[in-house]
Formats: C-alpha cells, sequence, structure tokens
C-alpha cells in the first residue's frame, strides 16, 4: 500500500477539488445544466423526458438532440439529494475523479510494457510516473473547471479514457476487449464528438501495435458470442450515427459544423484577381478556404498562450477566469516530458502518447467556433500524461530544476485556488445567468399570482421548470415548445408564467403578477412608486450591479 501514496494523494486532492462547494460554486447553473438536470427528474417522475418520449436514448434540448446518457447518470443523485445543483452536477464531479485513477492505469500499462521495458524494469517501476500524471490530471485548471459542472464532455473523456486502457490491456494480454467495447458505445451516448472521435482513439493503438491486436483478436473473434457482440456494436454505432445525421437531430451538426460554413467570394478579392476564374478556382475555393479554418483553430487549441497563460477570450465559463488552461509553469514540465519521450528506445509507446497529443483538439477544430475548450476537453488526458512524465524526469535527471519549478508550481497553485474559490464567484456570475434561481424562489413564494420573465437571455422557462420542481407529467401535457430553426426554439409560457420582455405599460395594466427583468426592461429611471406596485427587489451580482429586477404588483 506505501507505494501508492502519491496515487492516493492525488485522488484524495482531486475529490476536493471537485467536490467542495459543488452547489455553489459555480454559482448559477447554465440552460444546459438545468435541463439535464429536469430531464433526469422528469425519468424518476415518470419515466419520460420533458417531450414526453418515454426512456429516450438522445433527448431532444432547446431544439437540440444531444446523447442521454449524463441525464440517466444523474438520476440516482437525483433521486436521492433531489433536484438540486449539486445533485445534477454530481455524475461530472465523479466522473473527474475517476479519469484521476484512469489516467494512473492507462499510463501503468503504457510505461511498464511500453516505455521502461528497455530498462528491464518490472511493472511496480510505473507507479511513480503513473501518480503524477494522475496528479498533474488531479491538479490541472482545465480538468477541474469542467468537473465542476453538469458537462457531458468531462463523462465522455472518461468513459473513453477506460476504453482505451482496456483495449490496451487486451493488445498486451487478450483480455477485456469486451468492456473496451462497452464503454465505447457509451460514448456515442454521451457526447457528439464521440461518433467521430471514439473511433479515431480507439484505432490509434490498434494500428501501433498491429501485430499484437491480430494475433489476440483471432482467438477473441473465434468465439461466437465475440462475434455477435462485435456485430451488435457496428449496428448500433451505424444506427445512431445515421439516426444523429438526418432529419431534426442533424440540426446541431448543420449548423455548427465548419463544413457547412460556405461563404462567397468577396468582391474585393474577385477584384484584386480582376475576377480570373481560373486564379479564384484555384487558390480561393472552398476547399482552400475549410482547410485554412480547420487549421488556424486546430493550431490555438496548442498555442502556448492558451494553455499556459490566459485561456480561452471566446466565452468566459469555458476556463478558470484569470489563468490558462494549465499553471503557467506546467510548460517547463511539458518540455521535459517531450525531451522523456524522445529519448524513450521505445518508438511505438511515444508514437501513442504524441499522436494521442495531436488528435484530441480535432473535435474543437472541425466547429466555427474558433477554440472550444468543451470540444477539446479530452486534450487533458495527454497533457495530464506529458506533464506527469515530465515531473518525473525532473525528478530522476534533475533535480534542481525539480526543486525550482516545483516551488513556482505551489505558489501559481495556491494563486490558483484563489481565483477558483473567491474571484470566480464575481467572474462566473453573468456568463452563468446568476439570479434566475433567486427570482424565480420570489415567484414560487407567491403561488397565486401570475409571472412575466424576461427571455432576453434565450430560455428561462428551464430555470423555472427546474428551481419550481414543476410536475414533469403536468407539463409533458401543456408543453409547447416553439421550434426556432436550427438549434434553437421557445417556450412561450408554462401554467400562470410566461416568457416575452415586459415594461412600464404591464407594471401599470395588469394587477396581480410578478414581473422578472433587467435594467433594460426596468432601468433606474423606472418610477418604483407607483400605485399599482406592491413590492420590488433587486437581484444583485456578487460585484453588486443589477442582475434582475422584480417587480409584483398589487392584487386587485
Amino acid at each position: 500500500m506505501k507505494k501508492y501514496w502519491l496515487l492516493i494523494i492525488a485522488l484524495l486532492l482531486g475529490s476536493v477539488l471537485r467536490l467542495y462547494q459543488l452547489g455553489i460554486l459555480p454559482n448559477a447553473l447554465t440552460w444546459d445544466e438545468a435541463a439535464l438536470g429536469y430531464n433526469a427528474y422528469s425519468i424518476i417522475k415518470t419515466g419520460r423526458d420533458e417531450f414526453g418520449k418515454f426512456l429516450p436514448l438522445v433527448f431532444k434540448s432547446f431544439g437540440d438532440y444531444k446523447p442521454g446518457l449524463y441525464v440517466y447518470l444523474a438520476i440516482p443523485p437525483i433521486f436521492i439529494f433531489g433536484l438540486t445543483e449539486f445533485a445534477t452536477r454530481l455524475p461530472s464531479a465523479l466522473a473527474g475523479i475517476m479519469s484521476i485513477y484512469g489516467v494512473f492505469l492507462l499510463v501503468s500499462e503504457i510505461y511498464s510494457s511500453v516505455i521502461v521495458s528497455e530498462a528491464r524494469q518490472s511493472h511496480s517501476s510505473s507507479i511513480l510516473p503513473a501518480s503524477l500524471c494522475a496528479l498533474a490530471l488531479a491538479l490541472m485548471p482545465w480538468h477541474i473547471h469542467f468537473s465542476r459542472g453538469a458537462w457531458e464532455t468531462n463523462v465522455f473523456a472518461t468513459l473513453l479514457l477506460f476504453s482505451l486502457y482496456f483495449l490496451l490491456v487486451f493488445i498486451k494480454s487478450g483480455k477485456f476487449l469486451t468492456y473496451s467495447l462497452i464503454l465505447a458505445l457509451l460514448t456515442f451516448l454521451t457526447y457528439q464528438a464521440a461518433k467521430l472521435f471514439t473511433p479515431l482513439v480507439l484505432v490509434l493503438p490498434i494500428l501501433i501495435y498491429w501485430s499484437d491486436f491480430q494475433r489476440h483478436f483471432k482467438q477473441y473473434f473465434s468465439v461466437k458470442k465475440n462475434k455477435a457482440f462485435i456485430a451488435f456494436a457496428l449496428a448500433f454505432f451505424l444506427g445512431l450515427t445515421m439516426s444523429t445525421m438526418t432529419g431534426e437531430s442533424a440540426n446541431r451538426l448543420k449548423r455548427l459544423s465548419i463544413f457547412g460554413y460556405r461563404p462567397g467570394i468577396s468582391q474585393e478579392l474577385r477584384a484584386t484577381d480582376n475576377n480570373n476564374p481560373v486564379s479564384l478556382g484555384l487558390f480561393h475555393n472552398q476547399a482552400q478556404f475549410t482547410l485554412r479554418l480547420v487549421a488556424s483553430r486546430y493550431l490555438k487549441h496548442l498555442s502556448p498562450t492558451v494553455l499556459f497563460y490566459e485561456g480561452t477570450d471566446v466565452v468566459e465559463r469555458g476556463h478558470i477566469p484569470g489563468m490558462g488552461m494549465l499553471l503557467p509553469f506546467d510548460v517547463i514540465w511539458f518540455a521535459l516530458g517531450v525531451i522523456f519521450l524522445l529519448k524513450s528506445q521505445n518508438i511505438r509507446g511515444a508514437l501513442l502518447i504524441a499522436v494521442l497529443l495531436l488528435l484530441s483538439p480535432l473535435p474543437g477544430s472541425l466547429t466555427l467556433s474558433e477554440y472550444s475548450t468543451v470540444r477539446a476537453f479530452f486534450l487533458t488526458i495527454p497533457l495530464a500524461i506529458f506533464i506527469g512524465l515530465g515531473v518525473y524526469y525532473a525528478l530522476t535527471k534533475a533535480k534542481a530544476l525539480f526543486v525550482f519549478t516545483s516551488i513556482t508550481t505551489v505558489i501559481f497553485f495556491v494563486y490558483f485556488l484563489d481565483l477558483l474559490f473567491v474571484h470566480a464567484n464575481f467572474a462566473y456570475a453573468k456568463e452563468y445567468i446568476y439570479g434566475f434561481k433567486e427570482a424565480i424562489q420570489f415567484v414560487n413564494h407567491y403561488p397565486e399570482n401570475d409571472a412575466v420573465i424576461t427571455d432576453v437571455f434565450g430560455q428561462p422557462y428551464i430555470f423555472y421548470l427546474f428551481y419550481s420542481r414543476f410536475d414533469p407529467a403536468t407539463y409533458q401535457k401543456i408543453n409547447e415548445f416553439q421550434s426556432g430553426g436550427f438549434d434553437v426554439g421557445k417556450v412561450s409560457q408554462v401554467g400562470r408564467v410566461r416568457f416575452y420582455q415586459s415594461g412600464l405599460s404591464e407594471v401599470q395594466n395588469q394587477s396581480g403578477t410578478i414581473f422578472v427583468g433587467t435594467i433594460g426592461n426596468f432601468p433606474e429611471t423606472f418610477d418604483f412608486t407607483l400605485p399599482t406596485i406592491d413590492k420590488h427587489e433587486d437581484i444583485l451580482f456578487p460585484n453588486g450591479d443589477i442582475s434582475l429586477r422584480v417587480i409584483k404588483t398589487k392584487d386587485k
């Protein structure tokens, strides 16, 4: 047990960082988190989702269609703890903790059989480097952030990590291929990108260790039940892929895929080329344009500025505010990890880890978004391996550098903890649409009054369903979701609550009604002393700015 002390520390630290204040930090839910939680609640109560579909594998959400495994994973904690932020986020937090152990297993498998085999060392010699890789993931800001929210991509990464591990075990010993395939199938039920990325990741070790895989696979495939399972797995994958690439289910793919973006050639460019069809066709065609877009997005995911310094400037809730995706001095550990693998005599092992790193940004590079910390989340796994191996290399080969970089890493980690547990409350508030919980609590305090809630933030109805624990059976009967095109839509009313932009005229003319709006609806010049107003309450962001304004008019 003593030899696992560092792994135990990694698991304990990782658990605390992912579970402490899980229900209140981030200090508000996103629409997607609320939808995942409410649909799990709906399944518990009725066996159907919010649209009345019986135990679906793919859930409709705001006009989009999403694989539904996270919803089912959220059922046990919501059944035990109720429909709360903590229960909704718990599956992701637990997946994040499990992935720490998964990295340990993966590196132990690779390290013992691939990297140190040339040194004729025993399997036990892999425990220290594998534990350091697990510790690197446990302390990684990027991974901690996505483990503290209900993010399907975190569960997807964990499932794929264990699928990869069991596949390597099969290549080495001929065991556990069925486990690998089951986990691979579950990734398809977790995240859209799995249909592309899971096959790429699992084909990688098969190609690298083809002779070993082929030998064991022939023996595995000779068993009838294994043949049947592989046939089922292929049919399941093809069926699910086709069902999500056609009809309404393909809305998100059509809207967000970079291959669907086909702008025309600008007039300025035509004038520059004198409208020459030959040069325009050769040098400014759609294929060249798409390739440039993919390349720019791919390279940005590996940018040192993004990874080690400032993170993403696209969506603040995609990273820890004020910090890159990793700790700043992780760049040194990463560089040392590169050196470690370059010096390894076993090319196949180094190739597996390196190509895994190079493959990981692909899901985030094939969308219109310039940079996606969500879609490229699996990148955290190979990055943790590089960083952990870099720490091991410094510890064994450059102790002075190890001491210096360790001290600076600890200092920046303390800084990160301050950002996470203090400053993030302020930075996240606007990104996470802080205030709806408090506003809906006000609305629920007056169950006999009608209410009007602003829809300026997109999908307020799901917050009302979540925070009022609205009866799913009743909602399924009155659900009037209105499609608005690709990946969008709205709900105009749920029972006594309507969702639209209100203002002075409604406050003057609608008695016994609660209005929830922004300062755009009710600015500072608004007269809160109107005789029709009974109560007025401002819901403030943590920094004191106004998030939402709540007005209750007098009853008749």
